[in-house]
C-alpha cells in the first residue's frame, strides 16, 4: 500500500467533480460574475464541516465557507466559462490535513480543465508549522512568495501534556483505567511520561503524516532532498527558489499585474460564489449529509465557549427520524468530524442510523474527515462504505474511565466531609475518597462489558473477526493504515463518498440529485433562544480577550469521556 496521496489522486480526480451534478449555475440575482474572473480563495479563513451557528457568527466580520461549499465552488468553477483561473492566497489555515487532501483533489479536478493555478503566500506558517500550508500549496500550478518572508516546512511534531506531577502537590489523585495498554487518554492525568505504548502509538502517528507529506511534496514539486529541507528549515523564501520549493518572489500586487498577461481582470471570493450557487430542486432523487463536527455527548448539538462543537446524541437522532420522512429519499452520507466521546451517546447514534438504513432500505456511506476515532469510529460502522483520507485519524478502539479522588487536597487544607449513604456502592463515583478494592472491580467489569460490545461491534460489521486484537485495544491509525487493516473501504473524501452513495443508490453516472443538508441551519431567533439558554455570554468574552490559548483547555476537556483520543496536539 502506497503512502502517497499523490499516488491515488489520479485515479480519483477522473470520477472527481460530481459537484457539477448536484449544483446549478450560479443565481444571477445575488452575484455577477465578469469575464476573465479569478476565483479568490483565501485559506486563512475558517473552513470547517460546519458553520457556527452561534448568534456570535452571526454579526462577525470574518468570512468563513464549509469544506464541502468549497469543493462544490472549486469544481464548479472548472465549467464556469467566466472564471479563468484559480488564485489562493495561503499563510496559514485551520484545516486539518485530511480537509487539505479533499481541497487539493477538488484543485486537481479544476486543473484538468485546463485553467490555471496559483498561490501567494506571505509565509506559510508563522516561523515554522507551515507544513501543511506549503503541502497544500504544492497541489497549485505557481507559487509565489513575498520577498523576506519563510517556509515553515518544519517536520511534524506532537506534544502531549502530562500533570501528574503538579496534580501530586495538590493532593489530587487520579484514578483511571483503560482497555487497553494503548488507549492513554488519562494518561495524561495518571501518569508523569508517555509509557511505551503510547510513544509507540505516536511514533507511528508521526511517521505515517511524515511520510505522506515528503511523498507527495517530493512528487508535486520534483525534490529529491526533502529531508535535508525539512531539517533546515524554515527557511527564507529566496532559498525556497533557490531549492525549486516556489516558483517566484514578489509582492501581490506585482503577482496581480503579472496576471494580466493571463487574461485575469477580476477577483471573486470564493465566500460571495458559494452563497450564489443554486441547488437543484423539483422531483429528483435526494442524498442526505449529516455532519457530525465535534465531541460526541448526550442531549442537544452546542458550541461550546471555547469554539469547541459537540455533536448532541439527541439532535442527531432527531435529525435522522426528519431525514426518515424525506420524498425520494436515495442515500444517507454521514460525514465525520469528531475525536469521539460518551460511548451511550455514541450508541444511542450508531442505532438510530442503523434503524434508519434497516427501515428506509437504503445505504449509508461514511465519509471521515481529520478525525473519525474512538466514539466516531463507532458511529462510523454503521455505514454500509467507510471512506477516509489517507490522513484521517481514525481507530482508536478502546473505552477508559475513572474519576480523581481528593482526598488528600481537603485534608491538606482542612476540610472534613462527613457522608451518609444507603447501599453499599452509593458513592462509588464521589470524589472524596478513592475507589475501595470492590468499587474497582465493579468499576473495571463495566469497562470489559463497554469494550466486549465495542469490539463485537467492529467484528460484526467489518471482516476483522480474527485480527480485532491487532487492530484494538486503544491503537490509532491513520486513514491508509486503516485500509490495510480493513477499518475503512477506501481512500477518499467529500467527492469519492457522493460517488460512492450513488452507486449504491443505483443512480446513473449523469443523473442530476440534490443534498439534504443536516443540521438545519439555524434562524435568528433560534441563534438568540441558544444564546440566552446557554449563560455563556460573559464566559465566552473573557475567553476571547484573555489572551488564554484555549487549544489546550479543549484538549484536557476532552478527558472527560470515555471513548475518546488521547489529548494529544500535532505540531504542523
Amino acid at each position: 500500500m502506497t503512502k502517497s496521496f499523490c499516488a491515488i489522486l489520479g485515479g480519483i480526480v477522473l470520477i472527481g467533480g460530481i459537484g457539477a451534478t448536484v449544483v446549478g449555475l450560479y443565481n444571477k440575482d445575488k452575484i455577477y460574475i465578469p469575464d476573465n474572473s479569478a476565483l479568490m480563495i483565501d485559506f486563512s479563513h475558517h473552513i470547517g464541516e460546519t458553520q457556527d451557528e452561534s448568534l456570535f457568527a452571526e454579526f462577525s466580520d470574518e468570512p468563513s465557507i464549509k469544506l464541502s461549499q468549497l469543493i462544490q465552488s472549486i469544481e464548479l468553477a472548472a465549467h464556469d466559462e467566466h472564471i479563468k483561473a484559480l488564485v489562493a492566497r495561503i499563510d496559514t489555515t485551520d484545516m486539518e490535513l485530511a480537509q487539505v487532501q479533499d481541497v487539493a483533489r477538488a484543485v486537481a479536478y479544476f486543473k484538468q480543465s485546463g485553467k490555471k493555478t496559483y498561490v501567494f503566500s506571505q509565509g506559510f506558517g508563522p516561523m515554522g508549522q507551515g507544513n501543511r500550508e506549503y503541502y497544500l500549496a504544492t497541489f497549485f500550478d505557481k507559487i509565489y512568495m513575498q520577498p523576506h518572508t519563510t517556509i515553515g516546512l518544519t517536520g511534524i511534531a506532537l506534544e502531549v501534556p502530562f500533570v501528574r506531577t503538579l496534580l501530586d502537590k495538590f493532593g489530587i489523585e487520579p484514578e483511571f483505567y483503560a482497555r487497553y495498554e494503548y488507549k492513554t487518554a488519562m494518561m495524561s492525568l495518571t501518569d508523569k511520561q508517555m509509557s511505551s505504548a503510547y510513544r509507540e502509538d505516536m511514533l507511528r502517528l508521526a511517521r505515517g503524516l511524515t511520510d505522506v507529506l515528503k511523498a507527495d511534496i517530493e512528487h508535486n514539486r520534483g525534490i529529491k532532498n526533502i529531508d535535508d529541507i525539512i531539517n533546515k528549515a524554515p527557511i527564507s523564501a529566496e532559498q525556497g527558489l533557490q531549492k525549486d520549493l516556489i516558483d517566484g518572489i514578489m509582492y501581490l500586487p506585482e503577482l496581480e499585474k503579472s496576471l494580466e498577461d493571463e487574461e485575469i481582470e477580476n477577483y471573486i471570493a470564493v465566500e460571495d460564489y458559494a452563497k450564489a450557487i443554486k441547488t437543484y430542486d423539483g422531483d429528483i432523487p435526494v442524498i442526505a449529509y449529516l455532519t457530525l463536527n465535534g465531541v460526541i455527548d448526550k442531549g442537544e448539538n452546542s458550541n461550546e465557549l471555547d469554539g469547541e462543537f459537540v455533536i448532541g446524541s439527541q439532535s442527531v437522532a432527531a435529525d435522522i427520524a426528519e431525514i426518515s420522512e424525506i420524498p425520494n429519499l436515495k442515500a444517507v452520507i454521514v460525514r465525520i468530524d469528531s475525536p469521539g466521546g460518551d460511548y451511550n451517546a455514541s450508541d444511542e447514534i450508531y442505532y438510530a442510523l442503523q434503524n434508519l438504513k434497516q427501515t428506509k432500505n437504503i445505504p449509508i456511506v461514511v465519509s471521515m474527515s481529520g478525525y473519525a476515532a474512538s466514539g466516531g469510529y463507532f458511529v462510523a460502522l454503521a455505514g454500509d462504505k467507510i471512506i477516509a483520507e489517507p490522513t484521517t485519524i481514525t481507530g482508536s478502539i478502546g473505552v477508559l474511565g475513572g474519576k480523581v479522588s481528593l482526598q488528600k487536597m481537603w485534608q491538606k487544607i482542612g476540610i472534613n466531609w462527613a457522608e451518609i449513604k444507603i447501599g453499599q456502592n452509593a458513592d462509588i463515583l464521589s470524589m472524596n475518597k478513592p475507589f475501595t478494592s470492590e468499587e474497582k472491580r465493579l468499576f473495571n467489569a463495566s469497562l470489559d462489558e463497554v469494550y466486549a460490545d465495542f469490539t463485537q461491534k467492529v467484528a460484526e460489521n467489518r471482516p476483522l473477526k480474527e485480527k480485532i486484537d491487532i487492530v484494538a485495544r486503544g491503537r490509532v491509525w491513520l486513514g491508509w493504515q486503516a485500509l490495510e487493516l480493513g477499518l475503512i473501504d477506501e481512500l477518499g473524501g467529500y467527492n469519492e463518498a457522493l460517488e460512492t452513495a450513488k452507486k449504491l443508490a443505483e443512480l446513473t453516472e449523469n443523473d442530476k440529485f440534490t443534498l439534504a443538508e443536516y443540521p438545519r441551519a439555524k434562524s435568528f431567533s433560534e441563534k438568540i433562544s441558544a444564546l440566552l439558554m446557554s449563560g455563556n455570554v460573559q464566559s465566552r468574552k473573557m475567553f476571547m480577550h484573555s489572551g488564554v490559548d484555549i487549544r489546550y483547555l479543549k484538549l484536557f476537556k476532552q478527558l472527560q469521556y470515555d471513548t475518546v483520543l488521547a489529548p494529544f496536539e500535532i505540531k504542523m
